[in-house]
């Protein structure tokens, strides 16, 4: 079996000492015992293995022999979401790369055949149809005058992501985001039919070439377009071209921003009055690749070192990646400057933000565990007091949601495009 993906990494698995901070929140930012666990597979499971610590020693294991590359290991191991909070969480008291170990043992046993098969199909279907969507594709942009690069220049690229051909909730987003840009007299730009999958579900599944050749794609695209700035609305696709693409060697000549970013940026500008159309209590859910999986990548090339026999450093020093850099404050600014909403934080919030279960590569054995993790998620809203739970990224708002409607929850959850365009009085045309 070929372990070389795991062998880097040996030396960050052997510093574990299961303190279990990987399952909840520090005590420093601890506000309710109730939503105080963050580990979406160790919630559910409640045994170790299921956690981010129980992914570093099976990866030891495997690497030194230990147990077996099987069918029950690759259930472990593709059951984890790939949200990062285990890294966040254990870089609160030490310099560990546990996200590192986890992606390169997903990718291990990715290529000993072991990866679910549905995720396999997943990942074929990226990599022949340019989405993981097994629905039709439709135009979103129909009715609407924009110009379609490369044939057509602008500065800015509007990246739609791939689930607006599929799901309809989410071109209707990207309909209203369209719309407020032509509302704002932005000159922009939209790929459309040159548009595939960003890649991000391969990378969760553990299927670097895949990913890695979506990845490459994209990133052709996008130079092919001209743009001086790439504007994502999918949230996923925001955290694949800032901090994942640059990791596996593609870097994007261009800036990349997320609508909330953009908007931040041109409405302060602007000075309008935003006001809802009626009062409501609202809350917002950060994103895991909008969030802390955003932080831009920075390249490091270095050794780690030992001093006095057991104190390891990194030389030169290693910026780690605490998961504070990502889009956190664009969305709640946006959300502040409405009037008529009052803004409540739930507990667990930005690099600390509870894993709705959405990404990761969902199989149908790992929905259950999936829709715990959305339900704790909605009745966290509901403690902050919130009539509407508000999210960035199609992926959350789709499981959100679905999650709200079968459990018989009282909870609004609306993309953040949605109270946006409202504010604006900005409505959608004739539908695509």
């Amino acid at each position: 079996m070929n372990l070389d993906k795991l062998k880097p990494y040996e030396a960050e698995m052997k510093k574990c000492f299961r303190c279990s901070l990987c399952k909840m929140v520090p005590l420093a930012v601890y506000q309710k015992a109730e939503f105080s666990n963050n580990c979406p597979i160790n919630n559910y499971h409640q045994f170790h293995a299921w956690s981010g610590s129980g992914l570093q020693f099976m990866a030891l294991s495997l690497l030194h022999g230990r147990i077996p590359a099987d069918e029950k290991l690759a259930e472990i191991v593709f059951s984890c979401r790939s949200c990062g909070y285990c890294d966040v969480a254990c870089k609160y008291i030490m310099d560990a790369e546990r996200h590192q170990v986890n992606t390169a043992l997903k990718e291990t046993l990715a290529l000993a055949g072991l990866a679910p098969p549905e995720l396999a199909q997943s990942c074929r279907s990226i990599r022949d149809r340019g989405t993981p969507f097994d629905s039709p594709a439709k135009p979103w942009d129909q009715g609407l005058s924009i110009k379609k690069a490369p044939r057509r220049k602008a500065k800015v690229l509007l990246w739609a992501g791939c689930s607006a051909r599929h799901d309809p909730r989410q071109a209707a987003a990207v309909r209203l985001f369209a719309q407020i840009l032509q509302r704002l007299k932005v000159d922009f730009a939209v790929l459309q039919d040159k548009e595939s999958c960003c890649g991000l579900p391969a990378y969760w599944s553990g299927f670097a070439d895949f990913f890695t050749e979506a990845a490459h794609k994209t990133g052709t695209a996008l130079e092919r377009s001209g743009a001086k700035t790439v504007v994502c609305l999918c949230g996923a696709c925001l955290g694949a071209m800032r901090s994942k693409y640059p990791a596996y060697g593609v870097k994007v000549d261009a800036e990349i921003l997320h609508a909330t970013e953009f908007l931040d940026r041109v409405l302060a500008r602007k000075r309008l009055n935003l006001q809802a159309p009626e009062p409501m209590r609202v809350t917002y859910h950060d994103p895991c690749y909008l969030g802390r999986q955003a932080e831009p990548y920075e390249e490091w090339n270095g050794a780690e070192k030992t001093a006095f026999g057991q104190m390891t450093y990194t030389d030169p020093p290693k910026n780690l990646r605490y998961g504070t850099e990502g889009v956190f404050d664009a969305p709640r600014s946006l959300l502040h400057s409405i009037r008529g909403l009052q803004f409540k934080e739930m507990h667990r919030i930005r690099e600390y933000a509870l894993c709705c279960g959405a990404g990761g590569g969902l199989t149908e054995a790992a929905r259950p565990m999936a829709r715990q993790s959305a339900l704790s998620r909605l009745e966290e809203a509901k403690d902050a007091g919130a009539q509407c739970l508000v999210t960035a990224c199609p992926h959350c708002r789709s499981h959100l949601e679905a999650s709200a409607r079968e459990a018989g929850l009282d909870v609004r959850v609306a993309d953040i495009m949605e109270i946006l365009a409202q504010a604006l009085g900005v409505h959608n045309s004739a539908e695509g």
